[in-house]
Formats: C-alpha cells, structure tokens, sequence
C-alpha cells in the first residue's frame, strides 16, 4: 500500500513536470514565433545583390535611405548578437554595402522622397548616415566618405539657438523649434564619428545636444517630455507624443553606450536616462504598452513608442544603468507589444510619419494608426533582442549569487 501511494506521488510530480516543461516550451514558442516571422521577413524581402541594370531589380522599402531603416539595422544587429543567427549578424553590412554599391553605379535613383540623401535639406533625412560611419571603420568605401561629407555640410548649416543647439525652421510662421525627434538623427552619427576618426570632439558635441533637449523639453511637473520648443514664443508647444518621446530615449540610450565610464559629463547623461525612464513607466498601461498620447490612457496603445520604451528599459537593465527590479517593467512591455501582432505577422497600431500637434484629432485621424509601418519593425526588433538577453542577464546573476 505504502508502494502504491508512493509511486503515485511520483507519477504524480512526473506529470506536474511535463505540464511546466510544456508550459514553458509553449511560452518560448509564443515568444520566438513572431520574432522569427518577423526578421525572417525583413532578410527576405530586402535586396543585397547589385543588379545588372537599375531597372532590373528594384530596391525594397527595406534598402531605402530612411531613418526608421537605421533602427532596422540596429535591431538585426542586436538580435544576431544574442540569437547567433548568422543573417541576422550580417543584415546590416549587406545592406549598407548594397545601398552604397548602388549609389555608386545608379546614382540616387532608390524609389524614394526628393533625394534625401544626395540632397538632403533637413536633419531628419540623415537617414541611415550614422551606418555609414559604423561601416566605414571595419569596410571603407569611397561612398561612406562622400555620403558623410554630404551631411557633414548639411549640419554646419543647420540652423541654431544662441545656445547652439541644431534646431528646425517650422512651417506655419512658427519660427524656429527644437523638435524631439532630431536628437536621434543627429547624435547616433557624431557618436560613431567619434569612433572613426578617434576625435572625442564629436562624443562632446552629442553629450551637450542631448543635455540640452532635457533641459528645453523635460516636464518635471508630467516627467515627460514635451516634443517641440519654440524660440519665438519661448515654450513648448504640442501634446506628449508616445514616438516623440520614444526618439529621445532612443538617442540617450545609444548615447550612453559610447561615453566612457570616467568621462565628466557621463553622469549627467546617465541622471537624465534614469529620470525620464521612472517617468514614463508611470505611463505604462495594463497591458504593458504606451499610448499614442502619453498621458490620454484613453487613446489606443502605440506600437512604435511601446517598442522603443521597453527596447530601453530593457537596454538598462542588460548594461547596469537600472537595478533588475526594472526588469518586470521591461518583460510587461514585450508581452504587451506581442499582442499587436496580427496572424499576418504584422506590427498593429503604428503611428505613421507624423509632425508635432496640439490637436489630439491630429495623432488619433489625421495620422491614423498603419499595420507594418517601419517606425514599428525596428523597435520590435530591438525589444526583443533586450528582452532575450536581459533574460540571460539575470539567469547568470542568479548563478553567480551566493
């Protein structure tokens, strides 16, 4: 009898084992499907071969000179390094390579805007230039160096406050503003220009924009920071935009990865990181996401900012800016943005293009929500790479742990 129950207990663990095993299985199941479906995707429809004509092949929306396609390299990078998959690795070298091959043989001829990168007019179409000075290091090319001098001279034109900081003529007799998102256009380059051509100059000049934009848009009253300043009416101007806020955070964290640990201004930077991420995790929803308009719990939950935020919660966590209690922060955000994606595959809730409002009509039609926009592929991209090796990060400190 005493045998009996035993081996019932036994049977009994046995089966609560296999249920957990099964459980997690399936957990790692929901998780990687939609990352492999998703990256898997991006290899595939991106072109690397150079074709014989330029009407023989035509580039995709993935080889295009676009900002969100630099968040795109950055997510294929992270993910190739946690995952090892060697595509992933390689993506961006194969298609910076192939964008500077075509440059070279066709001219500007890619498919997009008014030749943003032979004749760029504004910092937001900077694009993809900070890869460039990434590749130049490791594959030099004429083109990599024609490219950054082209920028190189739209920037030394750019427009500026007194203080110095790069700012925008705004349409509609709105003067000059600071807008959030050109941080991330600019200072990702200055950064990996610094590291080519070994000149600290450059680290110094993005430290002291990105310590500008907190202190011209940073609200301590809301802990968000507003999206736009302008210089006539010496005040913000518009509502707090989930992307808008997204591009700050992005450049800062991306910031923070250059600067040395002994460089006087580091702690600045990283007081300014650490302050905006305990502001906006007070906007999380419940389901783990952002909204469009940060403080409008009423307006749906955005995809791109959502990824973005817990790309750098995560990010922190993974390189010691924050303690490990910010982890679950991190995770909710992930297992939020996984709810936006479709049985297509696809991003859901993505805000398009959009320009900086003080009319919620304008974030919530006006710029509707689109399905697989770009603005919300890299983020994902680079939230899961954080996710997965913020999960590694803690399993090897639980071992180390006495």
């Amino acid at each position: 009898m005493k045998h009996h129950i035993a081996l019932t207990i036994v049977l009994n663990v046995l089966l609560a084992c296999q249920n957990c095993l099964a459980s997690e299985v399936q957990h790692h199941k929901v998780h990687a499907e939609p990352l492999s479906r998703i990256a898997d995707d991006v290899v595939r429809q991106t072109v690397f071969d150079l074709p014989a004509t330029k009407t023989d092949a035509q580039p995709t929306r993935y080889n295009l000179w676009m900002y969100q396609n630099f968040m795109l390299l950055e997510g294929m990078d992270a993910l190739g390094e946690v995952t090892g998959n060697e595509e992933y690795k390689r993506y961006a070298s194969w298609n910076i390579d192939f964008f500077a091959a075509w440059q070279s043989e066709f001219g500007d001829t890619m498919a997009v805007g008014p030749q943003r990168y032979s004749r760029p007019r504004e910092m937001w179409h900077c694009g993809m230039i900070a890869a460039f000075a990434e590749r130049q290091r490791i594959q030099p090319n004429p083109e990599f160096v024609k490219g950054m001098a082209t920028f190189d001279a739209l920037l030394e034109k750019a427009p500026a406050f007194k203080d110095g900081v790069l700012v925008r003529k705004k349409s509609g007799n709105r003067g000059l503003g600071l807008q959030i998102d050109d941080l991330y256009m600019i200072t990702p380059y200055w950064c990996r220009k610094a590291e080519l051509l070994k000149d600290p100059k450059w680290l110094d000049r993005a430290i002291e924009e990105s310590l500008d934009y907190f202190d011209y848009l940073w609200d301590k009253d809301d802990k968000l920071m507003h999206c736009l300043w302008l210089e006539e009416n010496k005040a913000p101007y518009g509502l707090y935009w989930g992307r808008g806020n997204g591009w700050y955070i992005m450049a800062v964290t991306d910031l923070l990865t250059f600067i040395p640990q002994d460089h006087p201004k580091r702690n600045e930077v990283l007081e300014d990181y650490r302050t905006f991420i305990n502001g906006i995790i007070r906007r999380q929803g419940k389901r783990g996401l952002w909204h469009q308009i940060l403080d409008r719990p009423d307006v749906y939950p955005e995809a791109s900012c959502s990824g973005m935020f817990t790309y750098c919660i995560l990010k922190g966590v993974n390189e010691g800016w924050l303690d490990s209690s910010f982890h679950e922060a991190g995770t909710k955000g992930w297992r939020g943005l996984l709810t936006l994606v479709n049985d297509e595959g696809e991003i859901t809730r993505v805000c398009p293009g959009s320009d900086i409002s003080e009319d919620p009509n304008y974030y919530l039609k006006t710029k509707a929500p689109k399905s697989h926009d770009q603005h919300g592929i890299g983020p994902f991209l680079l939230a899961n790479a954080a996710y997965l090796q913020a999960n590694k990060t803690l399993k090897a400190l639980d071992k180390s742990a006495p």
